[in-house]
């Protein structure tokens, strides 16, 4: 269940790009020069000759441009180029820091799995950065809903709840609200510890909010389950499978691997 979803995240997954004032820097100066450049890339599909090719000029005309090594790096973390992506990222997060360690630390956890690299460098983030500390790059997390979850993965389930509760708190009082996945989180944390009201009152609000996300209706299925309520179990189950099913739909790449995937079984069957 879990890795269809995250394939469902990653057929959308798109870097965003910041918009820059080049005016910070001065008339006639290499960094001023390398930021023209840099907008002028922003203008080609990430990733595309013509944008590497001006990312490239705007780096060399000036390498302290953290912007250019950050988008330089993003075709080689699409393609799984983790060794040159890190190489680039790192230079760009050395040079500004409190800027891109979010966007370092989020493509670590999503990407790399490298949940120890990531929480550090969230952690360094929080140390410069007051209150909210911004999203990840395709702007669907909150980094500090992925902190929690980088606590979470370590098996700190106390730190996780705090910095999840912390996450929607903040989200909330800036008026961005409260993220499409954080009532899920929070529930699921609260349910590896083991509290099943509290998990099951974050899963019926998550369901308030998106009823039809079918992983919430999984957890809400293992809390009815852990109170010993089965019939509301399989029915929650039920509809889990349902909603899931309706997503699998909507995407041509799954019903062809779906079939795919009935065609091998069928045949293991019959030999």
């Amino acid at each position: 269940m879990r890795n269809i979803l995250i394939l469902f995240v990653l057929l959308g997954f798109q870097f965003l790009e910041a918009q820059r004032n080049c005016n910070m820097y001065p008339e006639g100066s290499p960094c001023r020069e390398a930021c023209e450049t840099g907008s002028l890339a922003s203008r080609y599909p990430q990733g595309s000759r013509k944008n590497m090719e001006l990312y490239t000029k705007a780096a060399q005309k000036c390498p302290s441009f953290a912007p250019a090594w950050e988008q330089l790096s993003v075709p080689y973390l699409k393609r799984g180029d983790y060794l040159n992506w890190k190489l680039m990222i790192d230079k760009a997060v050395a040079l500004d820091p409190k800027n891109i360690l979010g966007y370092r630390a989020a493509c670590s956890y999503e990407f790399i799995h490298d949940v120890v690299s990531a929480l550090y460098d969230f952690e360094r983030l929080d140390s410069l950065k007051s209150g909210h500390l911004g999203y990840n790059p395709n702007g669907d997390y909150n980094l500090r809903i992925m902190k929690g979850l980088c606590y979470r993965d370590l098996g700190k389930l106390d730190k996780a709840i705090e910095e999840i509760r912390l996450a929607i708190e903040e989200g909330m009082k800036e008026g961005g609200g409260v993220g499409t996945y954080d009532y899920l989180h929070l529930g699921v944390s609260y349910l590896m510890e083991k509290d099943v009201d509290s998990a099951f009152q974050y899963f019926t609000l998550q369901i308030s909010l998106y009823k039809n996300f079918p992983d919430t209706y999984y957890y809400l299925g293992l809390c009815y389950k852990a109170k010993n309520q089965m019939d509301l179990a399989k029915s929650t189950l039920k509809k889990q499978k349902h909603y899931t099913l309706k997503i699998i739909e909507k995407i041509p790449m799954c019903i062809c691997l779906i079939k795919c995937i009935s065609l091998i079984l069928k045949k293991n069957c019959q030999v």
